[in-house]
């Protein structure tokens, strides 16, 4: 296996890992290293089994290499989805906002939970207005898993949605069944 060249520059920290730019096979890209402060054990070899499961349904950054517990992807050349809810249109804004909803859908629909949607906002790197969801660490499958109904509570507070009655019903429609008929009917709410 090729071996993650990290180049020093931090482009991320959170509390299980550290995000460096760095070489793989000559090419620019992210490299993610565990957090030395951090006491969780194997978080990267979880992340880098979902980011390959994921890659197939074009979720995440693309996978690139596991060596010497790093994690070899690609490198988003974006902006986190807090800056960018700040400077873009409503058109636009709309449009990544559902597309991360699919994504979600997706999540659900293969009975994974990415557990991290609580913190979309810094999860989320949009490129050339494209979301791409980051940090699977956490990801696990699940018999229910909850990933359009907490983005969904996000766009909720975030957004102004009106009736919140409404909306509580129709959650409780799509986590009873999960049915495409309730998860359109989501869509239809929000866009």
């Amino acid at each position: 296996m090729a071996e993650n060249k990290s180049l020093g520059k931090i482009l991320g920290k959170g509390k299980r890992g550290v995000v460096r730019r760095g070489k793989f096979k000559g090419n620019v890209c992210a490299v993610k290293v565990p957090n030395a402060e951090s006491t969780a054990i194997n978080r990267l070899e979880t992340e880098s089994f979902w980011l390959k499961e994921l890659n197939k349904y074009n979720i995440g950054p693309e996978f690139y290499n596991f060596y010497e517990g790093s994690i070899s992807m690609e490198y988003l050349d974006g902006v986190h989805l807090k800056d960018y809810l700040k400077t873009s249109s409503e058109i636009k804004t709309k449009s990544v906002l559902k597309k991360i909803m699919k994504q979600c859908r997706v999540m659900d629909k293969l009975k994974v939970n990415k557990f991290e949607m609580h913190r979309i906002t810094t999860n989320v790197i949009v490129v050339k207005n494209n979301p791409v969801l980051i940090d699977f660490e956490r990801c696990k499958r699940v018999l229910e898993p909850k990933n359009v109904t907490q983005f969904s509570q996000f766009l909720f507070k975030k957004g102004k949605y009106g009736n919140q009655e409404k909306l509580i019903k129709l959650l409780k429609e799509y986590k009873s069944d999960f049915s495409e008929k309730s998860y359109k009917e989501l869509l239809l709410y929000f866009f």
